[in-house]
């Protein structure tokens, strides 16, 4: 072959192949393919409310002073910051610091003559290093568990007497402990990210001046966060199974939890007094209803009704050195809740709302007294009144079906019995299912 037969031959070749090469589009994947950056470090803030739940006892000075919780309520600031690592398509592992300020604030005090005892706890600094592990429901939602190391300064103060002695304290302490819960994450726009969490923590036991103290708190954070994520660990969307988000509609569901319960007691019989900041803790089960209308691309309003069976009592008793003594105990009955929900799609298949209305619940409150030999008690069953206001994240899992995360505080009335008085809170984080019955056009 020739020269010119080779360079000819090459020509047509190049010639044959250029349609081919012209004719294979290039390859691009639009943005809106890919889920958001989980990947990467996070700084954030974040506002919450809880309840201390607190036992101790002394027998300081001859007067024995058990309580079986001491309870108080109380807001807090947080702020946090931390690294997530997706290590699976829809699995995501992570660390965090936080640190917090602010807290409940109780005291408790009871006398019968000739002996008396008093104890007050007031809450200031905390900080966590905690560890989580979460799954992807969708792209932009992340369902959590968390756990790890958590600190408490408190200031106490405590003071007994009883026959002409009298002892007490005032000091501030460092309590070590760990602390547990969970979490719905969600993005609110670009790396903003917003979340609900609840936590328990549970710290050690001190004898502080003859005074055992052993505290543990129920918390509920509302943070929001700004992500310095990676740009290649963005999740591709279509590893997500599409799911028809219909909010306008009727709903049922199932929910279970955690409550805290405050409640500040009055009694008064013969020569006894007795007043405490009292506290309980228990796991709650309810069942709710409910309906939505989506008047807005990206906004819901709805009304929801439940009832709810706690298992919440606490218990003070003082016993002084002649064997006087005055027990107060209040128990949480059945509750139920009549609110309004105004909420906020970020994307068509995730809620963030705020909830206010109306709660009802039965208390038992029973108080004793055995003064010189003489007894005196009350037993009494009551309903009372309040308000119930907090936020909360729901989100749609399959067709139909949504699952939701939300903590409620409530405020009761104070209500008088035959010389006790009684003012009840509680505290609450609930994560329900439910099914909703959606008419109209679901989101896209």
């Amino acid at each position: 072959m020739t020269l010119r037969t080779f360079g000819v031959a090459l020509a047509a070749a190049v010639a044959g192949a250029t349609p081919a090469l012209a004719q294979t589009p290039s390859v691009s994947i639009p943005p809106s393919a890919y889920g958001p950056v989980w990947t990467g470090f996070y700084v954030g803030a974040a506002f919450g409310a809880g309840a201390l739940v607190e036992r101790a006892n002394t027998s300081a000075a001859g007067a024995n002073l058990n309580i079986d919780a001491l309870g108080g309520g109380g807001v807090l600031g947080s702020i946090y910051g931390g690294v997530d690592y997706v290590v699976a398509p829809r699995a995501l592992v992570g660390v965090m610091a936080e640190l917090s300020y602010g807290g409940p604030s109780f005291a408790a005090n009871a006398q019968v003559p000739g002996a008396g005892a008093s104890a007050s706890i007031r809450s200031d600094l905390s900080w966590a290093v905690l560890f989580r592990a979460g799954v992807l429901a969708t792209p932009s939602t992340l369902f959590y568990a968390t756990g790890g190391y958590a600190g408490q300064n408190l200031h106490t103060e405590g003071s007994a007497f009883a026959g002409g002695a009298s002892a007490g304290f005032a000091r501030d302490d460092t309590f070590n402990g760990w602390t547990v819960g969970g979490g719905v994450e969600t993005v609110l726009s670009g790396r903003w990210f917003t979340k609900l969490e609840y936590r328990y923590s549970q710290y050690e036991t001190k004898t502080l001046s003859g005074f055992a103290l052993q505290p543990s708190n129920h918390t509920a954070r509302l943070g929001i966060s700004y992500k310095f994520g990676f740009a290649d660990d963005k999740q591709p969307a279509d590893t997500f199974a599409p799911v028809r988000a219909n909010w306008t509609g009727l709903y049922g569901g199932v929910a279970g939890g955690a409550a805290a319960l405050t409640n500040h007691v009055s009694a008064a019989f013969g020569g006894a007094t007795a007043n405490a900041d009292g506290g309980a803790q228990g796991l709650l089960g309810s069942v709710f209803v409910g309906g939505d209308y989506q008047f807005a691309e990206q906004a819901v309003v709805g009304v929801m009704a439940d009832l709810t069976w706690p298992g919440l009592q606490s218990t003070s008793t003082l016993t002084g050195s002649n064997g006087d003594s005055a027990t107060v105990t209040t128990r949480a009955n059945m509750s139920w809740s009549v609110l309004g929900r105004l909420g906020y799609l970020p994307s068509p298949s995730t809620l963030l709302y705020a909830a206010v209305g109306y709660t009802g619940e039965t208390f038992t409150n029973t108080a004793t007294a055995l003064v010189g030999g003489g007894f005196a008690s009350s037993t009494r069953d009551d309903t009372l009144s309040g308000f119930t206001v907090g936020p909360g994240i729901e989100m749609m899992i399959l067709d139909g079906w949504s699952t939701r995360l939300e903590y409620r505080y409530s405020q009761f009335e104070t209500r008088w019995v035959n010389g006790v008085s009684f003012q009840p809170s509680t505290h609450t984080i609930r994560a329900g299912l439910s099914y909703k019955f959606g008419v109209g056009t679901p989101s896209r």
